[in-house]
């Protein structure tokens, strides 16, 4: 029984990690819809357990309704696919027109998400009552909790590690979704195997039945309120502790899978250290385990400077360019700080839902969904409120005083007059001057300093941070500052990672963020509407609003992000957020491009990663599909592209899915980054009135001051092509080429490789694509102006 909801849990965190992903096309990924899917997820999980509990109660064959409900969910997920497209249609019809960041899309979003995840929440919510009632006759209700509870997350926790790491880069989300039904499907039938061999409900001698736990002491009502809270707290916890771990160790999706995978490892493992003391009275073990919560939550309050402490010790030695010991290395204080916690929270649960059951098998389901009732709580707030108002780490801190509340209560619930006063309040005691001693502020500049992606000291290590905020959406949004010579130098980062800066100098990251805005002028025809997606500090998109556009539309995920750049930055984007015509917009740009009918004559993707989890979305053929459909006739689609740290395989799978959908696609090199340019008009080429209009630059006041920083002045830009379209096809004409897209997710899982990859990369890769510009196969005679003579 133990494999068989080892199993499960294996395959329900698979399926979770499938809705997530395929769920958040459907409604975006901007953090509304991603907690709204969770929530939905978790409630259709409480329904479940209180339909379980009824269940449980009166059917004879406890085993065989669980396998009958492990069939169905498997059967429902293979169906899955054409269910989510379903959806996305029925989503596209209601929601085209709203803007994209619209809150009334939360309601559609919230009956839509009913719909396709109830049904499959709801059985697998049934299937703990089911199998815990199964062995009353074996086991006693704490051991049997904490028997399968540990089974099932140990299952969980090995799907969120192998699947983040090798089950979806190898064999795809449907593939994935293939899997774990065939996973499901096989633990129905060894359930159906094992009915003959378990006893029934009505098998079992009379004393048997209703049989009540002798260790189970202690307040029905009170273990009820405990599983509320822990259950608000472990998504607290789960939210804070991914939201600050993201800033020390990365934002990769490798790292949000070693992240899920810690915490819940950590769960597990407390699960079943519960089980071996399920001896001792549930009193004693509630207390023990509310302290232990206490403990280990406000000593993980000293670990996040000790973690920074800890990068910049490998940033000083010579780390391997090994993506997978620098994974293990990113994985150490994952698991020094998540681990504990959620260790913490494992072993409580049993106890507190043996108290709430009153020791009864048949008495889980109702205590089990007021525990998910509390994590539904406990994601919204953390999420929705927590965050956004006081950060991750007052979030986790506030977790340690509401988990020191409840020990105080149990304690005292719990006392023995006639023991000593220090047996009887020696927990709390300890737990209170740990309450007192712990730091009571983070120092956001240890932690945000972004050595975790190279294992290198960044130039702004050191440097004061001067304004931050916190969100779901936008991580740890900072401005980081640096007085040298009377000037005042910023840099904009997430998570710590670059976004860009104020530096007005040669050489500098100014180049290519300028440089991205002029570069579609060599090809545009109109300059009606521009959609620009990824705002950074706002220079690109100012170049672009510079070159006479008289509507443009900027989206960015994060609030925070284009907030602090408007007051930070404002001096290098010309105040461009007051400028007449420009909008904003807060979602992905993926989400706003699949609800607006609106035509753009430039669509303008500025990303400042793409191995951010997600990121890569918008280098999937699905999306460049999408972005066809929205281009006016004579429209260009122009987007950046990383050439440092970056495979040469996956420069090709980035211009092969773009050229997939574009018949033209050029390849540029401005201020040592890379940028395409694609369109399927032929009117897209450059000429000589395009090339004048941008030299014409040179004279724009606004402009002028960036111009001079290029050795060349505006003839650097116009001069920065590295490829045309005939030499881009001649290049992938060599060798056939995987396409990325949204099942195989190929550039979400192979580009955050490439950070262990040399810096001397970036010069390799310059040379292989100039090396197709220099190809015995390329029509080099061809002129620039003239269109490439195939098509696809």
């Amino acid at each position: 029984m133990f494999g068989i909801f080892f199993a499960s849990g294996f395959a329900a965190l698979a399926y979770q990690i499938y809705f997530a992903k395929k769920l958040a096309l459907v409604f975006g990924s901007q953090s509304s819809a991603t907690y709204t899917v969770l929530a939905i997820y978790m409630a259709g999980m409480a329904i479940g357990a209180a339909i379980g509990a009824g269940v449980a109660k009166r059917t004879r064959f406890p085993v065989r309704m669980y396998a009958m409900a492990e069939l169905a969910i498997a059967l429902y997920c293979l169906c899955t696919p054409y269910i989510f497209s379903f959806a996305h249609d029925i989503y596209l019809t209601i929601a085209v027109g709203y803007r994209p960041d619209s809150g009334s899309l939360v309601i559609y979003q919230v009956l839509l998400g009913a719909l396709v995840l109830l049904f499959p929440t709801i059985l697998m919510g049934l299937t703990f009552p089911l199998l815990v009632r199964a062995v009353a006759d074996s086991k006693s209700c704490m051991a049997s909790i904490s028997w399968f509870y540990s089974a099932n997350t140990f299952g969980a926790a090995s799907g969120a590690l192998l699947s983040g790491y090798l089950i979806i880069p190898a064999l795809g989300m449907n593939g994935t979704l293939w899997l774990s039904s065939a996973i499901d499907i096989m633990v129905a039938l060894l359930a159906f195997l094992l009915v003959s061999e378990t006893k029934t409900a009505d098998s079992l001698p009379a004393h048997e039945q209703g049989k009540t736990d002798v260790t189970a002491q202690g307040s029905y009502r009170f273990g009820l309120f405990v599983l509320l809270i822990v259950g608000a707290l472990t998504m607290m916890m789960e939210v804070s502790t991914i939201h600050l771990l993201a800033v020390v160790i990365g934002n990769s999706t490798y790292a949000f899978s070693l992240m899920l995978t810690c915490f819940l490892a950590g769960l597990a493992l407390g699960g079943k250290y519960a089980g071996k003391t399920s001896k001792r009275s549930t009193n004693e073990q509630l207390n023990d385990a509310l302290f232990l919560l206490t403990c280990t939550i406000l000593c993980s309050t000293f670990l996040w400077h000790l973690s920074s402490l800890y990068f910049y010790g490998l940033a000083k030695s010579t780390v391997p360019y090994s993506f997978w010991f620098r994974e293990f290395l990113r994985a150490i204080p994952a698991v020094i700080i998540a681990l504990p916690p959620a260790f913490a929270i494992g072993a409580l649960y049993p106890v507190s839902m043996t108290i709430a059951s009153k020791g009864q098998h048949d008495g889980i389901g109702f205590p089990s969904a007021i525990n998910t009732l509390g994590n539904i709580a406990g994601v919204l707030l953390a999420g929705f409120l927590l965050l956004p108002v006081i950060g991750g780490f007052y979030t986790s801190l506030l977790c340690g005083v509401v988990a020191f509340t409840l020990l105080l209560i149990a304690t005292w619930k719990s006392r023995d007059k006639s023991a000593p006063a220090l047996q009887q309040y020696g927990s709390a005691i300890a737990a209170t001057i740990l309450l007192i001693a712990c730091p009571k502020q983070l120092d956001l500049n240890a932690i945000a300093t972004g050595i975790n992606t190279y294992f290198k000291p960044t130039y702004y290590a050191g440097w004061k941070m001067i304004d931050h905020a916190e969100s779901a959406d936008g991580g740890l949004t900072a401005v980081m500052a640096q007085t040298e010579q009377g000037k005042e130098f910023k840099t904009l980062t997430t998570n710590g990672k670059f976004q860009g800066n104020n530096v007005m100098e040669a050489g500098s990251e100014m180049l290519a963020q300028a440089g991205f805005g002029l570069i579609p002028m060599l090809h545009l025809n109109n300059y009606d509407n521009a959609l620009v997606i990824g705002y950074g500090t706002g220079v690109t998109a100012m170049a672009i609003h510079e070159s006479g556009f008289k509507s443009m539309e900027v989206v960015d995920l994060s609030r925070d992000l284009v907030n602090i750049a408007n007051r930070h930055f404002a001096d290098v984007n010309q105040n461009l957020a007051t400028k007449p015509g420009v909008s904003f917009l807060y979602t992905d740009g993926r989400n706003h491009l699949s609800l607006t009918d609106k035509k753009y004559d430039l669509i303008a993707i500025q990303l400042s990663s793409i191995w951010f989890a997600g990121a890569a979305s918008l280098y999937n053929q699905e999306f460049y599909a999408l972005a066809k459909s929205r281009l006016a006739d004579k429209g260009i689609l122009k987007q950046w592209f990383q050439l440092a740290h970056m495979s040469k395989q996956n420069l090709r799978v980035m211009i092969a899915s773009l050229s997939h959908s574009f018949r033209y696609v050029w390849i540029y090199n401005v201020g040592k980054q890379g940028a395409m340019i694609a369109s399927n008009s032929l009117d897209a080429f450059p000429n000589s009135e395009k090339e004048k209009h941008l030299l014409a630059m040179a004279n724009n006041q606004t402009m002028k001051t960036y111009i001079d920083l290029y050795k060349n002045g505006i003839q650097s830009v116009s001069g920065a092509q590295v490829l045309n379209p005939e030499q881009v096809k001649q290049m992938l004409a060599l060798s056939e080429t995987t396409l990325s897209n949204d099942d195989n997710l190929l550039l979400e899982y192979s580009t955050p490789k490439g950070n262990a990859m040399r810096d001397e990369e970036f010069k390799d890769n310059i040379d292989y694509l100039k090396s197709f510009a220099h190809s015995p196969y390329a029509n080099l005679k061809q002129a620039a102006t003239e269109p490439a003579s195939t098509s696809r």
